[in-house]
């Protein structure tokens, strides 16, 4: 968990924004009166559950609802400047520039018919008046910043071609490709695994320092929160219900989201937790129903492993090797020693962050996979 962060004059002001959106001729106010502040160098979770208003304060700081169909309401200041004040044209030089936002599902954030390269040197070229050739080997900087691998081939590829870890990395980029003061990360790591979502965080965290910019944090992970956040404000409902220093809403929370939520694991202690139990439950097993004679057990684990050996080799050096007539028993084996492996890690990691339907899922796939590895392994060894 961060230390707290305490600033005299934040770099984001809201106050008292209220949000509605018209919908067969009747307003509905969906953001209601929400006061907060986001200081230099400050990261904010704003955390709440499905539907209680994050993503649309977010949109509202950005100004990127239709002005056709929503109103906005209050003041939202960056660094003493009134944005809700601002035309449309006056937004577009802060918008990318000033403020940037990654949202939760890069495929969809990013155009499919254009290049990465391109969509990244469209803004360095708006924002910093750059010419092309600057503007490319600018965004070639920002992609190997990010880590993204082989980066000189990635300008000219589309977004399809790239896992999502990576599309997000794409995002972070372009995101950062102006130095914002202000960076709106609106769940970025909900649709990744585990490790990615492990890297992704300290990622930003690591870019933030080198920065000095501040993060407004949209989630509902409590165990995200309690890694990344100097404060926490708590929605419900379109309101703010609680906003408190993160240690001390955990500490002692009087909104119900955070009391509801299990005591949080942030993702590196949760990584770590998931590597061990899988590790454990791994060996136990192979322990429990493996054949005591060692010649057979290491016979059996130089045939699984890709080490290349011939049953000759593996004969001479365990002194007994299994039949040919086993080898396809051992690769079911093998392949259910997998699914056993996996459902236990993220089942594991799902349990840790308190997704208990998607848990109980992997626990059952778990036993069924665990039941017939000991089938398959006291068939093989009789």
């Amino acid at each position: 968990m961060k230390t707290e962060v305490t600033a005299a004059v934040p770099v984001l002001a809201v106050r008292n924004l209220t949000t509605a959106f018209r919908g067969d001729g009747v307003w509905t106010t969906v953001v209601k009166g929400i006061s907060f502040d986001i200081g230099p160098r400050e990261t904010v979770a704003i955390v709440g559950e499905s539907g209680s208003g994050k993503s649309v304060t977010a949109l509202s700081i950005m100004g990127l609802l239709p002005a056709a169909n929503s109103q906005v309401r209050g003041e939202i200041l960056l660094e003493g400047r009134e944005l809700l004040k601002l035309r449309e044209d006056q937004m577009r030089k802060v918008r990318g520039n000033l403020i940037s936002m990654i949202f939760q599902e890069p495929m969809t954030s990013l155009n499919p018919v254009l290049t990465l390269g391109f969509q990244i040197t469209e803004a360095l070229i708006y924002h910093r008046s750059l010419n092309r050739a600057q503007a490319e080997a600018e965004t070639l900087r920002i992609l190997e910043r990010v880590r993204i691998p082989s980066a000189r081939s990635r300008l000219h590829e589309y977004p399809h071609r790239l896992s999502g870890g990576m599309r997000q990395r794409v995002m972070i980029a372009m995101a950062l490709a102006c130095r914002p003061k202000l960076l709106i990360a609106d769940e970025p790591t909900t649709a990744l695994d585990v490790t990615i979502q492990a890297e992704i965080l300290e990622l930003i965290n690591l870019l933030q320092d080198e920065e000095g910019m501040s993060v407004a944090f949209i989630t509902h992970d409590m165990g995200v929160v309690a890694e990344i956040a100097d404060r926490t404000v708590v929605m419900l409902n379109g309101h703010a219900v609680e906003q408190a220093p993160t240690a001390r809403l955990f500490a002692s929370p009087r909104a119900p989201y955070p009391r509801a939520r299990p005591a949080p694991f942030p993702p590196s202690v949760s990584l770590m937790i998931t590597v061990a139990t899988t590790s454990v439950v791994w060996i136990s097993v192979t322990l429990l129903t493996a054949p005591t004679d060692r010649a057979t057990l290491v016979s059996f684990y130089r045939l699984v492993r890709p080490a290349g050996r011939g049953w000759e080799q593996i004969r001479a050096e365990a002194g007994v090797a299994p039949s040919p007539d086993s080898i396809p028993q051992m690769m079911l084996a093998w392949t259910t020693g997998c699914v056993f492996v996996y459902s236990a890690l993220f089942g594991t990691g799902s349990f840790v962050y308190g997704h208990l339907q998607t848990g109980a899922l992997w626990t059952v796939l778990f036993a069924v996979s665990g039941v017939m590895l000991f089938k398959l392994m006291r068939r093989m060894f009789a």
